[in-house]
Order: structure tokens, then sequence, then C-alpha cells
């Protein structure tokens, strides 16, 4: 492993809404039915596993959260534990054209999210269904997401199609990274993040070896690979408009150039926010994992 560290800012978590939201239209419906597990796949390779390595790697670790996959690669569960509580996890079931994504904390359901691929596996379209307590009685909300892509296979936008609000927009430089995030509101876009690639130091860009999904498209699922060409290098500085603070990583990597710690900073005054670990598993290509 890499003694090296690299300051990296952190890729903010900007909360979509889950309550009333002018010129939305949220209606309560019953919980999606469960799609059967089919052997029909959609894609969900990675554009990032290299030829010269005799393995694919699959993410396992993600600070707290376990990701356990099938022996063809797919993702099936990521479970996270809580303090006190039972674990939350998401089940991933696939179909032709669509993949499925349940989120439970027992029985208790969270979210339950249907992704719909074209044709060269990208989500276009997706469903999800929100559970909200009120009053310790559970209702649940329907939204669905149009997702849009440029020339390149690089994710433009993903909007609400059902109201003015929500969804977010998406800016690249010639690298083909993620340069500017800008949130929808309805009126136009606001909460604009920008991002940027040169670590303090003078240190060399890095390469992502593993790229998890952007800013935005992370909360609807962080893990899978179906928003669209992912990004090549690692994150060094988020900042939001009109904000002089931001935060930062510092990345620690392994002989293969995998990341294995993150930590992350605030610009100002330096403070840890929070300490991720990874870990990875490993299967010759063409192997079952």
């Amino acid at each position: 492993m890499l003694n090296k560290t690299h300051f990296f800012k952190s890729t903010l978590f900007i909360a979509l809404a889950i309550g009333s939201f002018a010129c939305q239209n949220d209606n309560p419906v019953d919980p999606m039915s469960t799609d059967a597990a089919s052997a029909a796949t959609a894609r969900i390779g990675s554009d990032v596993d290299s030829p010269n390595f005799p393995q694919v790697h699959k993410l396992t670790k993600h600070g707290q959260a376990t990701l356990t996959y099938d022996n063809d690669g797919r993702l099936m569960n990521v479970t996270t534990p809580v303090r006190g509580s039972l674990a939350i996890q998401t089940d991933y079931t696939y179909s032709p054209g669509k993949i499925r994504a349940f989120t439970h904390q027992g029985k208790v359901k969270l979210r339950d999210e249907t992704f719909i691929l074209d044709a060269s596996g990208r989500c276009k379209e997706s469903a999800e269904v929100i559970t909200v307590v009120n009053n310790n009685v559970p209702l649940t909300y329907l939204r669905e997401w149009k997702f849009t892509y440029n020339e390149k296979g690089q994710l433009l936008n993903f909007q609400n199609k059902n109201s003015c609000v929500g969804g977010f927009g998406y800016g690249y430089n010639a690298d083909g990274d993620v340069t500017s995030v800008s949130k929808f509101t309805g009126i136009g876009s606001s909460d604009n993040t920008k991002i940027g690639y040169t670590p303090a130091g003078g240190d060399p860009i890095m390469n992502d070896k593993y790229p998890l999904n952007m800013l935005g498209v992370n909360e609807h699922d962080a893990y899978l690979r179906i928003f669209g060409k992912p990004g090549k290098h690692l994150v060094t500085l988020v900042t939001e408009q009109g904000s002089l603070d931001g935060d930062y990583y510092n990345y620690v990597l392994d002989a293969d150039g995998y990341v294995t710690q993150r930590k992350q900073y605030k610009l100002i005054g330096s403070s840890l926010v929070d300490t991720k670990s990874y870990a990875y598993v490993t299967a010759n290509i063409g192997m079952p994992f």
C-alpha cells in the first residue's frame, strides 16, 4: 500500500426533499410488486476494468456498508448497520431491461426503485416508491425520473417527470470529469456545485480506478454502473456557490492504485468530518466471484 496521501474535496450529498415541493405532484400509491430475478442481465460492466490487469475488482466494503455479488459479478445486496437497531439493506433483482433496488430495515419498507434501461444498459427512466412515516402511519409516494445523456454517453441531466422541481444537471471538462453540478428548483437551477481535480501541493491528478456514482445520482444508487460514462479522476475539491467553505479528501491507495481509505476534511479549519475504509474482492476475468 502506498503511504503517500492525496487531498481531495468531498463529494457533497445534496438530499432530495421528501416533503412537499412547489409544482410537484406526489401521490400516495401502493408499493411496487417484486420483479422476479432473471438470468437475463442488464449490462452493468465496468468501463474502468483495465485489460492490463488479470483480475477484476469488486467493492465489498464502503465505510460501514457491505456489498455482496453473485457469481457473475452482479451486485446483490448492500447492508449498512444501524447502531441500536436493525441494519438497512438494499436487495437487487434483475430482469430484462430492468433492475430493482428494494431498501428495507427488517420488515419496514423504506425505498423501492426500479430502473428502466436502454439498449446500451444505461438508465433512461426510474420509478421510486418512498415510504414516509407520519404519526406512526406509513405513507408511500411515487416519484418518476427521466435521465438524459449527451453524445459521449455522459449523464447530462435527470429530472422529475411529474414536477418542475427535482433533479440535477452536469457539466464536464475535456477529460470527461464532472466539473459542475446544478440542482433544479423549478425556477431554473440553484445550489451550483463546483468540482476540481488538481491536488494540493502540486501532486499529479490521480486516476479513479473504481468510480462510484456522482452527486445527485448517488441518492438513487451509489453503486450500479448504469448512469452513463464515469469520470476518470479522483476529486480534489468541491465547493458550493456563494460559500467560502467546502470539503476535501485525503486518500490512501493500494499498490494497484485502488482507494483503501478516504478521509473527509472541511476546507476551513481542516477539521476531520468522516473516515471511510474500502475493501475489494478480486476474481480472474471470466471466473466466478
